[in-house]
This record gives structure tokens, C-alpha cells and sequence, in this order.
């Protein structure tokens, strides 16, 4: 635009002078020297030669100069610089900015107009569990690594010690995975939420129902226990949509938000949520011998008559019902006690019981839970 302007004064000056002459051959314009020249294109038009010169000595010094300054440096120069001194003299200011944007732009957008719509209604009417309700760890058999996580469980970050807002409950069917979740929530004081595929429909239904559970959530009674039955059917690699925005309001090391997730096949969770989310996964597994054991002489301590089995007894039962789940013992032992009629229950109560009631236990589900337990198990010391 520079240039455009001088060569148009310069015609212009031209012209005038031609007109006044009244002949272009008679016209005499005043020369323009070199240097102004440079004036008018702002250097543009100095001699090339010299312009070229100057250009490459100049370049040929600050090529040795950057050499030299390179030859100076030892590998400590090239790691991340000081925080203050990225923030005083690099991109520090630029960034802290726009980081601070991004979290103000993040809660505006999680903060609900209103927790008065039918899909904060429906988490609140179908979803909250009162806490009356909950079992407590006293009351559940087995879930011993369970128990240690609910132990160190701390609903706020604090120091260098970051909030655990995901865990996976996986193992057979019916080993008490959902007992275990309310125990963990009662031990924390924490207020229970459950939802499954029912609760959270597909497509913008969908999304607007994990907003308001989020919404619900938070903005009740802390900590928040969000707990997702068959979460392999709800956040499964096929539901992409709701897998990345459910993936949106469940965060890592949310304070006082534990989202558990039950399920009998871990490898059917979309990745983004098993790995991205759920930072410990617990084996919840068919109940062991000192299980099954408690378990008969708890249920039976309910009968109005004290039963006939002595420890021998006790302990046949006990070999005879190994690999049952949880779900299949409490049949077992309703059973055997049916079979009694309110007489004390016996041996044979059992016998006759065991034949009626067949072991769910299944030996590929069970080698699948075992080698997933390998790989990704949380084992605490």
C-alpha cells in the first residue's frame, strides 16, 4: 500500500509539471535522488547491491553468533524452564490467561439454571436412595478390598494427595457388587444415587438426564455417590454419544464425587470411561469358604429353631457349595430351611436342597474375571 501511494505521487508530480510546460519533451522534473527514494519506500529500493551484502554479512553473524551460543549450551538448558521465569518473560501470561478462561468457561457451563426440570425430578424420585436404606459393611459378607478403599477414601484433594472420584466394581453375577457399593457409601457418609440403562435414555434425552444427575448430585448433600448398575450395558463402546458426555461431567479427582460402576464384563466398557475414569477396579468374587460359612450360620440364625448341623456338617456344606455366588447361597439356605418346615434344619435339608438348586458358578467367566484381575485389579498391601 506504501509503494502504491509514492509511485502515485510521483506520476502526479510528473503530470503537473508536464501540464504547465505544455509539452512532455520540454518538461523538466526534478530529479529524485537515491535517498529519498529510500525515504518513500521506507528502504525498499536501496541498491541492490549493497543491500545484499549488508543482508548476508548480517546473517553471517548471527549464524556464528547463534553457533557459538549453541556450542555454549549444556542439555540443562533445553529442559522446562523455572515456572516464574516462564511466567515473567515467555508464554507464562498468555497462558495462565487463556487457562483461566477455559475455567471459568468450564463451571459457567456446569452451573444449572434451575434444578427444578422433570429429569432433575425424575433423579431425585427414582434415583436417591436414603441412606436408611443402605447396608453397611457389618451387614455384608466378603468385600474385604472393598473395605480398605471405603478405609482410605478422602472426599476432598488435599496436599498432594488428589480425590478418587472412579471405581469399578467387576465379578460374577450376583456376588453383591450393588451391596458392596452402599456399604462403601455408608462407611464414606455419602449420599447414594442409583442409576442404570432405564434412567439414562440415548440421544439429547440422554444427555439432558446426566446433566441433571450431575446437577442433583453435587448440589446435594456431600459426598455424592453416583452408582451405575451394568455399567457395561450404559457406557459401552457402542454408545459413543453418551459415553463422551457422560465422560464430560465425570472427571478425574472430583472432590467429593465417587461414581462406581458395577459389572459382570469389564471389556465390553468403553475404554474412554474403564481406563480414562475408573482409577481403581476392586474383584468382587464368588464368595470363599469362611464366606460361605458365615453366611449359612447368619441366614439360619434368623430360623425360630436353632439348627441340627455340627461343624463336620458345617464344614460338608460348606466344600459342597463351592464357586456359588453370593445371590446362590442365600437361595441355597432359604431352601434348605423350606425343606425343614420350621423344624431345626438338618444335613439332609441341605442334601435335598443342593439338588434342587444348581450352582451358577460359570469357569469362563470366571477365567475371564481372574485374568482382567491380573491386569488391571487394585491389591492393597
Amino acid at each position: 500500500m506504501a509503494r502504491g501511494r509514492a509511485v502515485a505521487r510521483m506520476f502526479a508530480s510528473y503530470k503537473r509539471a508536464v501540464a504547465e510546460s505544455g509539452s512532455s519533451k520540454k518538461a523538466k522534473v526534478a530529479a529524485v535522488s537515491v535517498s529519498s527514494l529510500d525515504d518513500l519506500f521506507a528502504e525498499d529500493v536501496a541498491p541492490a547491491g549493497k543491500e545484499k551484502t549488508g543482508s548476508k554479512r548480517a546473517a553471517g553473524k548471527e549464524k556464528k553468533g547463534k553457533e557459538k551460543q549453541a556450542d555454549d549450551c549444556d542439555d540443562a538448558d533445553f529442559y522446562p524452564a523455572d515456572d516464574g521465569w516462564v511466567y515473567h518473560e515467555g508464554l507464562g501470561p498468555l497462558m495462565a490467561s487463556g487457562l483461566s478462561m477455559g475455567e471459568k468457561k468450564k463451571h459457567a457451563m456446569r452451573e444449572p439454571a434451575s434444578l427444578d426440570s422433570e429429569d432433575h425430578d425424575h433423579i431425585r424420585e427414582h434415583c436417591l436412595v436414603p441412606s436408611r436404606y443402605l447396608k453397611t459393611f457389618g451387614e455384608v459378607v466378603g468385600g474385604r478390598t472393598a473395605r480398605v478403599f471405603a478405609e482410605q477414601y478422602s472426599p476432598v484433594s488435599t496436599g498432594a494427595g488428589r480425590a478418587m472420584s472412579g471405581l469399578l466394581l467387576f465379578g460374577p453375577s450376583g456376588t453383591g457388587k450393588s451391596l458392596i457399593a452402599q456399604a462403601i457409601t455408608s462407611h464414606i457418609k455419602g449420599t447414594f444415587y442409583k442409576v442404570s440403562a432405564a434412567d439414562l435414555p440415548t440421544g439429547k434425552p440422554g444427555a439432558l438426564r446426566i446433566d441433571a444427575l450431575f446437577d442433583v448430585a453435587l448440589a446435594g448433600p456431600l459426598p455424592a455417590v453416583i452408582f451405575i448398575d451394568e455399567v457395561d450395558t450404559v457406557l459401552s463402546a457402542r454408545a459413543s454419544s453418551r459415553v463422551g458426555h457422560f465422560a464430560g461431567r465425570f472427571e478425574r479427582f472430583t472432590d467429593n464425587l465417587l461414581v462406581i460402576g458395577a459389572t459382570n464384563e469389564p471389556d465390553r466398557i468403553a475404554p474412554k470411561i474403564l481406563t480414562g475414569r475408573f482409577e481403581r477396579k476392586i474383584f468382587i468374587d464368588n464368595p470363599s469358604p469362611q464366606a460361605r460359612k458365615a453366611m449359612i450360620q447368619r441366614q439360619l440364625a434368623e430360623e425360630t429353631a436353632e439348627h441340627e448341623l455340627s461343624p463336620a456338617d458345617l464344614e460338608f456344606v460348606v466344600e459342597k457349595t463351592a464357586g456359588r455366588s453370593a445371590v446362590n447361597m442365600e437361595r441355597l439356605i432359604s431352601s434348605a430351611a423350606l425343606h425343614a418346615a420350621l423344624a431345626p434344619v438338618t444335613k439332609d435339608d441341605f442334601l435335598t436342597a443342593l439338588e434342587e438348586e444348581p450352582s451358577d458358578f460359570d469357569r469362563i467367566v470366571a477365567a475371564q474375571n481372574a485374568k482382567f484381575d491380573r491386569k488391571f485389579g487394585w491389591h492393597p498391601l
